[in-house]
């Protein structure tokens, strides 16, 4: 599988380093998220897997905080360390079923449990800055290449220059180096090699629908940013689209050229 071109061919300006809304629609409005988050942390994929797998799918948002902190079922040592894990998980992730983007995560969340660690790395991916500017240094390196912590610093330091301490850009490098080896992007430990990832239909239809709710349409809702995660090859799009809707998780209808790409398993999730 080849590593794709990192989003061209458009006039949407993305922007990396701040906040930014995408859509300004009252249909559809999504935020890009500006959070440092992974400055100090990982994106906690194994965290967030056991969270729900011990919180029911229609919980209310207050559940994820309750078995954080109260029952302690990440097993933190310390009462601050709970609280830190979950305001950590919930600046990612939202944890909120109101929240679109986290409600249409939960809903995929059972149907590939394989494809969890790259929903999670989406959805992070649009939250936190630091996150989407060390995607540069993965992005560029082919299959097979060692990826350092070093060169992600490199990444980070680019889109922030004199914004970020160097202890604290120090710190981005080892943190996103674990972050995509959690999402599969990186394998390895000492050394970290760039490995691609599977684009399992569940992942595509959430980079696609999030590509929806920026206001993306056709098959531009898979020419985004965090669609880039899916190591799709520009020609494998189409592909990607048609294996999500025969799985019935997206409508994805062609004639000739126009392209429409529907979510009707999302219909009812918070706005």
């Amino acid at each position: 599988m080849g590593v794709p071109r990192f989003f061209r061919g458009t006039s949407r300006a993305w922007g990396f380093g701040r906040l930014m809304t995408l859509s300004n629609t009252q249909e559809s409005r999504f935020v890009l998220g500006s959070l440092h988050t992974t400055a100090s942390h990982t994106i906690g994929v194994p965290h967030l897997v056991e969270l729900l797998r011990v919180v029911p799918s229609d919980a209310p948002h207050e559940r994820y905080r309750e078995a954080v902190v109260d029952e302690n079922i990440l097993g933190r040592p310390t009462q601050a360390g709970r609280q830190r894990t979950f305001r950590h998980l919930r600046e990612l992730y939202f944890l909120d079923p109101a929240q679109r983007e986290y409600a249409a995560l939960r809903r995929l969340w059972d149907v590939d449990p394989e494809a969890r660690p790259l929903l999670a790395g989406i959805l992070a991916f649009t939250r936190d800055g630091i996150l989407r500017a060390s995607f540069s240094a993965i992005k560029e390196a082919p299959v097979g290449t060692i990826v350092s912590s070093a060169d992600l610093t490199k990444a980070v330091a680019a889109v922030y220059g004199g914004g970020l301490s160097n202890a604290t850009l120090g710190k981005t490098g080892r943190n996103t180096g674990a972050c995509w080896t959690q999402t599969g992007h990186l394998v390895g430990h000492a050394k970290k090699m760039r490995h691609a990832v599977e684009a399992r239909p569940t992942a595509v239809a959430f980079a696609a629908y999030l590509g929806y709710l920026s206001g993306s349409r056709g098959v531009g809702v898979l020419d985004t940013p965090w669609a880039e995660l899916l190591d799709l090859a520009a020609e494998a799009t189409l592909d990607a689209l048609r294996s999500a809707h025969s799985q019935g998780l997206i409508d994805f209808l062609v004639a000739g050229s126009v392209s429409d790409v529907s979510f009707p398993l999302f219909e009812g999730v918070s706005r």
